[in-house]
């Protein structure tokens, strides 16, 4: 009975593997850059806003087949806030004011469509993303709920393989994110509003640039 489970075993591993190899399953890891800018809020009519930038550096891994790629991102974020007048003047920041950093875990799932090119593979991407905020500080002050910055949003961009063995390959991500109002965001909008009734305000959406390096092998 054993040997019998043992073979059913070595069975399926197999079959799971030709799977991976028909579907080009791949795995990797690498370093990532991640600049979330237009945090905040602005009035609904007129110039003006307050907000945040976010720009983070991580490690990820991927695991990939042919047509999708899955990713898991754990980033430390440096918080920067930004002020800019109804004149449309940046307010410049307090080189006294404690340092605001979020420590992060994201996930995202791309659509790919690939281009081969001899030892090269091109491929647009597109799909969405998941930005966890696990920790948030102001200075030494933890703050209570950093869930509150989560945020919801969608990835589009192109990247390359560079194959340096049958096995081993080199891959480049420029990706553009637009990431939907958080939590804080909308909670301090409604505070504002709160505060000043005839206040009209609206949030606005995060955007920025994303570059991913990585080192992938193929199965």
């Amino acid at each position: 009975m054993q040997k019998k489970i043992v073979l059913a075993l070595l069975m399926t591993a197999f079959t799971a593997v030709g799977a991976f190899a028909q579907l080009g399953f791949s795995v990797g890891g690498g370093g990532l850059v991640d600049m979330s800018f237009n945090n905040g809020i602005k009035p609904a009519t007129g110039k003006g806003y307050g907000g945040i930038r976010n720009t983070s550096f991580g490690g990820f891994i991927f695991f990939d087949v042919t047509y999708a790629e899955l990713n898991v991102y754990f980033a430390h974020g440096s918080i920067t806030p930004v002020i800019i007048d109804e004149n449309g003047k940046t307010q410049e920041n307090d080189p006294n004011a404690d340092k605001v950093t979020m420590t992060q875990l994201g996930f995202s799932l791309l659509g790919k469509f690939p281009i081969y090119m001899g030892n090269v593979t091109f491929f647009p991407l597109l799909g969405i993303d998941y930005n966890i905020v696990l920790s948030a500080k102001d200075g030494d002050e933890k703050d209570p709920n950093p869930g509150y910055w989560n945020q919801f949003g969608f990835l589009g961009g192109v990247g390359a393989d560079i194959n340096i063995t049958k096995s081993i390959f080199i891959r480049a991500e420029g990706l553009f994110h637009i990431r939907l109002p958080s939590k804080q965001v909308n909670d301090q909008k409604a505070a504002a509003e709160k505060l000043e009734p005839s206040a009209k305000l609206k949030t606005t959406w995060g955007m920025g640039p994303q570059i991913k390096l990585a080192v992938g092998f193929k199965f």
